[in-house]
C-alpha cells in the first residue's frame, strides 16, 4: 500500500516541478536556463560563494559548475572577485543584472504556486504545507542517515 502512494507522490511532484519550472522558463532573460537559474539562487544565498561549494550543493563535478559559471559571466549575470584574504579563492557575486533577472524569476515563480494553492481551500493549503515541510524535515534527515552510512555497493 505504502509503494503505491510513493507512485503516486512521484509521479505528482515530477509533473508538478516540469509543469512549473516550464512555465517560471518564460521569465528567464535570454540564454538563461533553470540550472544556470538555480546556481544564481545558490550563489545570492551565499555570503561567499565559490565554485566548490556551489558544485557541493550542487552535487556535481566543479568542472560542470565551471562551464555554467562562465556562462554567467559572458552573459553578465556573474563576476568573479578574488577574496581578499585568500588569493587562491575567487568569489562569485550577481551582477546588478544576475540580480534583477533572479528577483524577476523568483516573483514569476511565487505567482505561480498562488495560482496553484489559490485551488485549494484556506484549510487545505495549511494541511498540505504543513504536510509537505515535514516530508521535506524527514527528507533532510534520511539524506543525512545515508550520507553517515552509505549502502555498500555491490
Amino acid at each position: 500500500m505504502t509503494s503505491s502512494y510513493a507512485e503516486r507522490f512521484q509521479k505528482a511532484i515530477t509533473t508538478t516541478n516540469r509543469k512549473i519550472g516550464a512555465m517560471v522558463s518564460h521569465s528567464f532573460e535570454d540564454g538563461l536556463t533553470g540550472p544556470q537559474c538555480f546556481l544564481m539562487k545558490l550563489i545570492a544565498d551565499e555570503k561567499r560563494a565559490t565554485s566548490s561549494m556551489l558544485a557541493d550543493q550542487m552535487e556535481v563535478k566543479p568542472s560542470a559548475i565551471t562551464v555554467m559559471l562562465d556562462r554567467l559571466v559572458q552573459n553578465g549575470f556573474v563576476s568573479r572577485i578574488p577574496d581578499a584574504n585568500d588569493r587562491r579563492v575567487t568569489l562569485l557575486q550577481l551582477t546588478d543584472r544576475g540580480t534583477e533577472a533572479l528577483a524577476k524569476v523568483r516573483t514569476n515563480y511565487t505567482s505561480i504556486l498562488d495560482q496553484l494553492l489559490q485551488q485549494l481551500g484556506e484549510s487545505e493549503i495549511d494541511r498540505f504545507v504543513q504536510s509537505f515541510e515535514y516530508i521535506a524535515a524527514a527528507a533532510v534527515k534520511l539524506n543525512d542517515q545515508i550520507s553517515q552510512n552509505p549502502p555498500h555497493k555491490e
